[in-house]
Order: C-alpha cells, then sequence, then structure tokens
C-alpha cells in the first residue's frame, strides 16, 4: 500500500525536517560551546630555573612543575596557560610506602586529573628514582590566584605501589586507581583522603576487586552517578566498561562491572588504552589518548552505546578534565 503525499506536503515535511535538524545542531553546538570553555589539560612543564631544581632534588617532598592549560574544544589551541612550580608537601613527616630499586629508570609522569565538587582540580604525579616510587597530590582552583598545595600519598599495600587515576566524588572524596607495579596490573582500588593523602580500603564505597590480569583506568563519574572506566586485557582491546551502584554482587556485596562497548576510531580498534576519560557539564563522554605516537594528543567524543570515537581536536596535553 502506498501513500500519496502531495507537493506542498511534502515542502513542509522537508522542511520540518530540516528545522528539527537545525535546532539539533543548534542544541548540541551550545552544549559544546559550554564544554569548550571548562575543558583543562595538564602536562608537565618543560621549563625550570635554578630555583626550581634546587627544590626539587627533594624528590620525596616536591612535586613537579607542571602547566594547566585552558583549550578550546573545537580547535585544541591554548587559550590560557598557568604554571605550578614545584611545591613541598605540607605532611613532610608522612612516611612513604617505599624501598630501593636495584633497576629502576628515573621518570616523572602525571597519572591523574580530575575536579572536586567545590571546584578544585587535583593531580596526581607520580615520580620514580632509585629510592622508589614516590606518589603526590597537587590541589589547585581554576583561575585563582590561592597558592596550590600538595600532598604525598601514603598508605599503599605494599612498597613503592602507586597511583594510575583518581576520581572526585561528592563529599570530596577521591577514588584513585592504585598499581602494585608502577602503572601495570595488578591493580586495586581505593579512597584518598584530601586532607591527609591517606590511602585506605574502597570497602566504604563497595568498590570491586578487580582482576589481577588486566589494565583497569580511567575513572568517570556520569551526571547519573554510574562510573565508567576502561580495561585492557590480554586480546589487546580497549573496552569501556560501567560499575553501577546500585548493582551489586549477592555474596559480596560489591559494586558489579559490566562491559559496554569495545571502543574504535574509523572503525578500527585501539591498539593502546585512554590517557583520560571525563563526563563534559553536557554529560558528553570525553577521551584523551594517542593513536599515532609520532603525533600530539587528541580528544575524541565517545558514543557511550558504540564505544565508536570521534575526533575533536589534537592537544599538547597529558590528561584532561572538565573544571567546575
Amino acid at each position: 500500500m502506498y501513500i500519496r503525499i502531495k507537493r506542498r506536503q511534502f515542502g513542509q515535511l522537508i522542511l520540518a525536517s530540516t528545522t528539527t535538524t537545525m535546532l539539533l545542531n543548534l542544541v548540541k553546538n551550545k552544549a559544546l560551546a559550554q564544554d569548550a570553555r571548562s575543558l583543562v589539560g595538564v602536562r608537565l612543564s618543560a621549563r625550570k630555573n635554578k630555583q626550581d631544581n634546587k627544590i626539587s632534588t627533594d624528590v620525596e617532598n616536591t612535586t613537579p612543575a607542571v602547566t594547566l592549560v585552558n583549550l578550546d574544544l573545537t580547535t585544541g589551541n591554548e587559550k590560557l596557560t598557568t604554571e605550578i612550580p614545584p611545591i613541598i608537601v605540607d605532611n613532610q613527616d608522612t612516611k612513604s610506602e617505599t624501598s630501593k630499586k636495584a633497576l629502576y629508570i628515573e621518570t616523572t609522569r602525571i597519572t591523574g586529573f580530575t575536579t572536586l565538587l567545590d571546584g578544585t582540580l587535583v593531580m596526581v604525579t607520580v615520580t620514580t628514582n632509585q629510592k622508589g616510587n614516590f606518589s603526590k597530590l597537587i590541589f589547585t582552583r581554576h583561575k585563582s590566584f590561592k597558592k596550590p598545595k600538595s600532598k604525598k600519598i601514603s598508605g599503599f599495600r605494599k612498597s613503592n605501589n602507586t597511583i594510575e587515576g583518581v576520581l572526585g566524588i561528592q563529599d570530596d572524596k577521591i577514588i584513585g586507581i592504585a598499581s602494585y607495579n608502577n602503572g601495570r596490573p595488578p591493580f586495586y582500588l581505593v579512597l584518598i583522603d584530601p586532607k591527609n593523602g591517606k590511602v585506605t580500603s574502597g570497602d566504604q564505597l563497595n568498590l570491586p576487586e578487580l582482576p589481577s590480569n588486566i589494565r583497569f583506568n580511567n575513572l568517570a563519574l556520569s551526571p547519573d552517578g554510574k562510573f565508567y572506566a576502561t580495561i585492557l586485557g590480554s586480546e589487546g582491546r580497549v573496552t569501556l566498561v560501567k560499575l553501577d551502584p546500585s548493582k551489586k554482587a549477592l555474596i559480596t556485596g560489591r559494586i558489579l562491572i559490566s562491559t559496554v562497548a569495545e571502543l574504535t576510531h574509523n572503525r578500527k580498534y585501539l591498539a593502546s588504552d585512554l590517557l583520560s576519560l571525563t563526563f563534559s557539564p553536557s554529560g558528553q563522554l570525553t577521551a584523551l589518548a594517542n593513536l599515532n605516537p609520532k603525533e600530539n594528543n587528541s580528544v575524541f567524543a565517545v558514543d557511550i552505546k558504540s564505544g565508536k570515537m570521534t575526533l575533536l581536536s589534537k592537544v599538547s596535553v597529558d590528561k584532561i578534565a572538565f573544571a567546575s
């Protein structure tokens, strides 16, 4: 059976369809513009002066210099940069769970970046040398003249464990992803007290025990209260997973981890893990990744249902987060 549509009716349908598309694009562009104003990146600072070098010799009690960057989400241009020089931690008397290494490579990494509900930006840096691994928190306010603060992280299960990711949640709690092996499996989830940098068990939030043979990273909190993250197993594919606080194991009472989708770009599976994962103010899941080691990192919009990643811009930062 065919339905006859008059030319005038057909024109009205086309006009209605065009108007709907324009409205959808307008809403999308408005949300994108809102997101663009609040996207912040962080990277290690290349520039050092004599005073910086003098302070940074005390690796256990001093953070590396970092740079905050306000990014244009659509172009990747840097609108504003803020240098944060090395900071001496305010809990120097706290003992770190470290031990000397026979084999090591001196490195400094930014392993976490998140925002607390009060607008505080939180970064995690990990420095490795012969004395061990040192994880530290850096706290600063977005576009604020207040002096940043820092704390060393302690309370790990074993010596030389590191924090490889953080997520700010309600009541200014911080969930941390801890590694036994300097960023390699196995991992475990913890709570970090921002007041003293102390690591405690994730039992308070019924956080799940993580499989010992996977890389677990990039924890993000969606507007509906669900957690998302990435896992990378032996098959070499990056998978988006979900942790729904309302769904718990019957025996342990811990939050269950469920598979959402394998991440792809241009119909190809990702060969390496993401660098960052975060939700924008409009609820768009946004990722930072490097798909080509010869190029800069890139920001992508992620379709939660399909795992498809759409390129937004290239940037020169190591982690991203959306500022309040």
